[in-house]
C-alpha cells in the first residue's frame, strides 16, 4: 500500500470566516514520489491529534506565515506577518505527536521553523532588519521566490539524500530563519550568507527540515530526491 502522508494547511481568518487552503504543489510532489497526500486543516484540538496518527505514515509540515514570537519566549521586535495561533498550536502538536510515534517528517520553510520551535529553538523575526549583509531570501513580492545557492554540510542526512551534492540553487520565500537550534538538532545546510537552510535530527534521520520551497521546483532533482526519501522512510510503516 502506498504511504499516506499528512499535509498541514494554512489558515486565514477574514472576519467571521476561516479559510483553510494550500498550494497543491505539495500534494503533487507527494503523489509523484509514490505517496498519498492527506490534507489536515488546523481544526483539531491538541488532545485529538493522537487520533490522526493511525491514519498516516508520515508528515509534511508546509510553508505559511510567521509564528508568533511568544511561542519561543520572545516579544515582537521586528516586522512580522503572523499566522493564526490556532494553526501554530496545531502544527506544533502534530509535529510532536508524529515525532513521538517515530514516523517520517519533511518540514518545509514555515514547517522547518515549527520543527525548531517545537524542540525549544528560536527564530530571527526578520532577517533584513536583524541580520547584517544577508542575501535576498524572498522576492520583491511575497508570491515571487528569490533564487540563491544552498551549501550542504558533509556527512549529514541531507547530503546522503542528495547523493553527496554540496551546492545547488533553490526557490526561497522567507524573511525569518532559525536562530538558536532546538534540542537534538544539527545544521545540514546554509545559504552563502550563513543563514541556516537545513536542519535534521541525528538520532532520528527520518526527520528533515529545509528552509527553501522544493515544491516550487517540482522538476528539479533535489525536489525529487527529498520527497522520494520521505516516501521511502514512510513506506515500511504500513503493514
Amino acid at each position: 500500500m502506498k504511504p499516506r502522508i499528512a499535509v498541514t494547511l494554512e489558515l486565514s481568518e477574514k472576519g467571521s470566516r476561516r479559510l483553510s487552503f494550500l498550494d497543491l504543489a505539495y500534494a503533487d510532489c507527494i503523489k509523484e514520489a509514490g505517496g498519498i497526500p492527506l490534507h489536515f486543516p488546523p481544526l483539531l484540538s491538541p488532545d485529538s491529534v493522537q487520533d490522526t496518527l493511525p491514519l498516516v505514515d508520515g508528515l509534511v509540515l508546509t510553508g505559511g506565515a510567521d509564528i508568533h514570537p511568544s511561542f519561543y519566549g520572545e516579544e515582537i521586535s521586528a516586522p512580522v506577518f503572523l499566522s493564526p495561533d490556532q494553526r501554530t498550536e496545531f502544527d506544533l502538536s502534530l509535529f510532536r505527536a508524529v515525532l513521538l510515534a517515530g514516523k517520517a517528517i519533511l518540514a518545509i520553510c514555515h514547517g522547518m521553523q515549527i520543527m525548531n520551535v517545537a524542540l525549544g529553538g528560536t527564530l530571527y523575526q526578520d532577517l533584513p532588519s536583524q541580520v547584517a549583509k544577508t542575501i535576498a531570501h524572498r522576492g520583491e513580492r511575497d508570491s515571487t521566490p528569490a533564487r540563491h545557492p544552498v551549501l550542504v554540510e558533509k556527512e549529514t542526512r541531507l547530503a546522503g539524500i542528495l547523493g553527496g551534492r554540496e551546492r545547488f540553487e533553490i526557490s526561497s520565500t522567507h524573511h525569518q530563519a532559525v536562530k538558536d537550534l532546538g534540542r537534538g538538532l544539527r545544521v545540514s545546510a546554509r545559504a552563502p550568507d550563513g543563514i541556516i537552510e537545513g536542519i535534521e535530527m541525528p538520532e532520528n534521520p527520518e526527520v528533515v527540515g529545509v528552509q527553501w520551497h522544493p515544491e516550487k521546483d517540482p522538476r528539479s532533482e533535489s525536489t525529487r530526491l527529498l520527497f522520494g526519501a520521505l516516501i521511502e522512510a514512510a513506506r515500511p510503516r504500513r503493514k
